[in-house]
């Protein structure tokens, strides 16, 4: 399956996912109408699919995915089980824990990472994991979306991070 041929399942298969109404996002913004990225990547279909498209977008030599808790996690997931390489995994909490290893960041950290999403709208989220993925010694080499809320990748892009997305839902029309 081409990137084009992905773009355009993926475009296919979010509308049960786009949801109208208030809704306010991590940013405090409030938007008119929601992508459910969780759900859409819980679904078996879905996560192969967008998981296949960001493997297809992924430096091929970058070998550790991760992303801000909790959306990221399918998204790593899907990653790690449609990549033809071995990779691994990890996930940022908001903040680290207050027992067990009192971690921040779970799983398997590597010297250089990429940093996905499944929605990105203001990038405050994953600017945060970017965050605390560099206090942690990593370098952060690239970063992915499934999806692209118009204009969400400016903030990572001035903040000078690479950034590449799979599908853009524009406000005006949020489905292609």
């Amino acid at each position: 399956m081409t990137i084009t041929n992905t773009t355009s399942s993926i475009a296919h298969s979010v509308e049960p996912y786009i949801h109208r109404g208030n809704f306010a996002l991590s940013s405090g913004e409030a938007v008119e109408w929601y992508i459910d990225g969780r759900s859409f990547m819980l679904d078996i279909r879905n996560a192969a699919v967008a998981g296949q498209a960001l493997v297809s977008l992924l430096d091929p030599d970058l070998t550790c995915v991760g992303g801000p808790a909790t959306a990221a996690i399918p998204v790593v997931a899907a990653i790690i089980h449609q990549s033809p390489q071995p990779r691994q995994g990890f996930y940022v909490r908001p903040a680290a824990k207050d027992y067990g290893m009192l971690n921040r960041i779970e799983g398997n950290l590597a010297p250089e990472v990429a940093i996905v999403d499944d929605t990105c709208f203001s990038g405050e989220s994953i600017l945060a994991a970017i965050d605390a993925v560099e206090q942690a010694g990593s370098t952060v080499r690239q970063v992915l979306a499934v999806f692209d809320r118009d204009h969400g990748g400016a903030a990572i892009r001035a903040a000078g991070y690479r950034y590449n997305y799979v599908l853009r839902l524009e406000d005006g029309n949020p489905v292609s």
